[in-house]
């Protein structure tokens, strides 16, 4: 009998591991039809990408041709019109170009590796500083010219963390070191591998790859630093190239530049201002946003690409309400307001970071500068000059030790709730068994 029965679990075990052959075939021939519609899918991306990139080439052309060849046959104000909804029309394109760069990269990103602590290292600080002053440059946002209280004055000079000029002869200066800071990514993948062929030739491959193996970290992380926080500063200030306000009255109009008003828009220099940031955009602004959320690989702080890629065009929403309606005092706020909100809530759900604390510091930074956004709206509305300032005060204190409080204790809460909840439970059971032993015991 029992070597009847011995014999009968041979055959199960072997149909079990046929079974289990057949699952893991199954598997890789899916994964093979995944390749295949992937490289199916890749030269239509490639394709469409490319298209937009042209027709955001083309569009930059007329950006520049119809203004300055129409300001003396048509109305300036009209010629306004045309120039503001061809740059438009040029950042959509621009847009789609990169989102389709972005669709052909994001199977190479990082999405799940396991990791759960960081070393103090080169790379890893760099990239805490960048959160810093990541937050720096969002909170800036919060404090408008037009929405003073005590304090505001101060508080406004870390508008330069973002947008890094003033109105004047200064943004001549900025604009053009900022317009070749655009071109830094390029410049510095370039500097890099000329230095790594002339280390080469000079001392061998070996040589040469034991310097790529040991620096290949700090190099990149230098490249992420370098692209994450000149963002902001670099977009905006190639806004300011393209923000024109145009001045009527009874007998005239003048188109002047917001960042200078000495410059007439259309004409003579602002003609070399549109160019350029016209170029700059084109070259920077989809390769750093697409770079964002792939070179930070190399850290073991890491982010979803997808959420990265998210916050990159939601600070140029910032840098675009920025240059082109500080006026609008209640859109302009609005604007910060929702992404704020946006931020805070991204990071609160998707947790993008795979570091716990990193995403804790960042949910604390992102409430900071919504509270200090809701103050602005405060002063906006007429409230004591004194008054936002206490707030803003007391309400950073106050969400500090929130947060430290939930932080610290969110562990024996959790573990409350789940006792409770299976307390709970067990009690719901014990009253069902009773229930039904009640009705057996009448039938």
């Amino acid at each position: 009998m029992t070597a009847g029965k011995e014999e009968e679990s041979i055959p199960n075990s072997s149909s079990f591991d046929n079974k289990m052959e057949n699952d893991s075939d199954s598997d890789e021939e899916d994964s093979i039809d995944l390749d295949q519609e992937n490289e199916k899918v890749i030269p239509k991306y490639k394709t469409i990408g490319k298209a937009f990139l042209l027709a955001a080439i083309i569009v930059g052309i007329l950006v520049v041709v119809l203004p300055t060849t129409l300001i003396d046959k048509l109305r300036l104000q009209t010629d306004g019109v045309i120039f503001r909804v061809a740059f438009g029309v040029f950042m959509f394109c621009l847009f789609v170009c990169l989102l389709f760069i972005y669709s052909l990269g994001q199977s190479q990103a990082w999405e799940e590796p396991n990791l759960n602590d960081i070393h103090l290292n080169f790379t890893n600080i760099t990239i805490i500083a960048g959160i810093i002053i990541e937050f720096i440059q969002i909170c800036s946002f919060s404090f408008n010219s037009l929405s003073e209280f005590t304090g505001s004055e101060v508080l406004r000079y870390f508008n330069y963390v973002a947008v890094p000029f003033a109105p004047g002869i200064s943004f001549r200066i900025i604009y053009w070191i900022m317009f070749v800071l655009a071109f830094s990514p390029y410049i510095f993948v370039v500097t890099v591998r000329l230095i790594l062929h002339f280390m080469t030739r000079s001392y061998g491959e070996n040589y040469t790859s034991s310097f790529i193996s040991k620096y290949q970290q700090k190099i990149y992380s230098v490249l992420w630093f370098l692209v994450n926080t000149m963002y902001l500063p670099v977009i905006s200030t190639m806004f300011g190239g393209e923000d024109c306000t145009i001045k009527s009255d009874s007998d005239s109009s003048l188109a002047t530049l917001d960042s200078d008003p000495n410059i007439n828009c259309f004409r003579g220099i602002h003609i070399s201002f549109m160019i350029c940031s016209l170029i700059a955009l084109v070259m920077y602004y989809p390769a750093a946003s697409f770079a964002q959320s792939q070179t930070q690989n190399i850290s073991d702080i890491k982010f979803k690409p997808r959420v990265v890629f998210i916050f990159a065009q939601l600070k140029v929403i910032l840098a675009a309400v920025t240059l082109f309606a500080t006026t609008l005092i209640e859109f302009y706020l609005g604007a910060v307001l929702a992404v704020n909100v946006v931020f805070l809530a991204i990071n609160i759900v998707l947790k993008p970071c795979l570091v716990n604390w990193v995403n804790r510091l960042r949910s604390s930074l992102f409430s900071l500068s919504l509270a200090a956004t809701v103050c602005s709206w405060i002063a906006y509305g007429g409230a004591p000059k004194i008054a936002p300032l206490i707030l803003l005060i007391i309400s950073w204190i106050a969400l500090g030790v929130l947060f430290y409080l939930f932080y610290k204790f969110e562990p024996t809460l959790s573990d409350t709730l789940t006792s409770l909840g299976l307390k709970k439970s067990t009690i719901n059971i014990n009253n069902n068994r009773s229930s039904k032993e009640q009705e057996l015991n009448k039938v």
